[in-house]
């Protein structure tokens, strides 16, 4: 059985996306890859994918060509005329979610549309026919996905991620899980490193390394003394190499020169925290430490929405510029920096 699937990762990574697929997944067929959306084929079942990177994940149904320029509704009723949906294994995709009932949600690009629903009438009889599932458009178990790309594709997406965690679950500074998998696997992570978070804040980053990733030891520290015993709780009966310490990420005097082989954090860069001050000045400061306590080609991967002030602090003398990541944080435009000791 070859399965397709659509999942949706955070906008900016399709490089580091990639590598994550052909690692996991060794049967990976990449089909089509649009930012933010990759559409790949497989023999694996969803249970065994294990794709802690991606937001989503969809069985596809359909998926064909739009003529562009077209009014949504119009492009709808002519790719559903010819729409013929695919339900190869996804009896035994959906079992274990034991839904009963389903609705059609439509988009036009990234943004739900309405329509009349009779033009989608053929659609949803071949859901109820194939699946057993009845429509409820009140309190229905599954999403169903129509959706024109703005690429030029509609899609009919079986979504099969469900109780993932959302923007209301995230405390006031916390990353996504799924954004930190990413900045872990573009730092490279190998079995023997020593790993440090200097800007852990609630955790994020070092939970997701603890979660997915063999290393060393990790190290997670902050400034924020309640921060960090909340940390220290949550991990009371840790034993995966973590230590946790409350520390000053511009001087870690606890560490001797080159202890680390790799830093991944998440530094302030709210322009109006009044405990920074000069953001320039902050980062030269932050760069000139972590500098100190890498090893000789020792990797540091930040993320960063005070771009300019960073760009500014930036020294070629200590670091170079390995990758640059384009993303969005919360709706604020950030960048993934790849540095490499010098």
């Amino acid at each position: 059985m070859v399965y397709t699937y659509a999942s949706s990762y955070i906008s900016g990574f399709e490089k580091p996306i990639k590598t994550v697929l052909k690692e996991r997944v060794k049967d990976v067929v990449i089909i089509k890859h649009f930012d933010g959306l990759v559409i790949y084929k497989t023999s694996l079942e969803f249970t065994k994918l294990q794709l802690p990177c991606f937001n989503n994940t969809y069985q596809v149904l359909d998926m064909a060509e739009s003529s562009h320029g077209l009014p949504y509704e119009v492009a709808l009723k002519k790719f559903v005329k010819q729409s013929k949906l695919d339900f190869s294994g996804i009896l035994k995709n959906i079992a274990p979610l034991k839904g009963k009932s389903f609705k059609i949600l439509p988009f036009d690009g990234n943004s739900p549309t309405g329509i009349n629903f009779d033009l989608v009438s053929n659609l949803e009889e071949q859901i109820k026919r194939n699946l057993n599932l009845k429509i409820d458009f009140r309190r229905h178990d599954f999403d169903v996905i129509l959706s024109r790309r703005s690429e030029g594709f509609f899609f009919v997406l079986f979504k099969l991620t469900y109780n993932r965690m959302g923007e209301k679950d995230l405390k006031k500074g916390e990353l996504r899980p799924e954004l930190c998998h990413i900045l872990a696997r573009i730092s490279d992570i190998k079995p023997n490193d020593i790993l440090i978070d200097p800007f852990c804040g609630h955790g994020s980053i070092p939970k997701e390394i603890v979660r997915n990733f063999n290393y060393n030891m990790l190290f997670a520290s902050d400034i924020d003394k309640d921060l960090i015993n909340k940390l220290k709780l949550e991990f009371k009966k840790n034993k995966k190499n973590l230590f946790i310490k409350q520390r000053d990420a511009l001087n870690l005097e606890y560490f001797e020169d080159g202890f680390f082989d790799k830093i991944t954090t998440d530094p302030p860069w709210n322009l109006y925290n009044a405990q920074v001050g000069d953001f320039s000045l902050f980062y030269k400061k932050m760069l000139k430490e972590f500098y100190r306590v890498l090893k000789s080609q020792g990797i540091c991967v930040i993320l960063m929405g005070n771009i300019e002030n960073f760009e500014q602090a930036l020294d070629d003398n200590m670091f170079k510029l390995l990758e640059k990541y384009h993303t969005l944080v919360n709706g604020k435009k950030a960048n993934v920096y790849k540095l490499i000791k010098v």
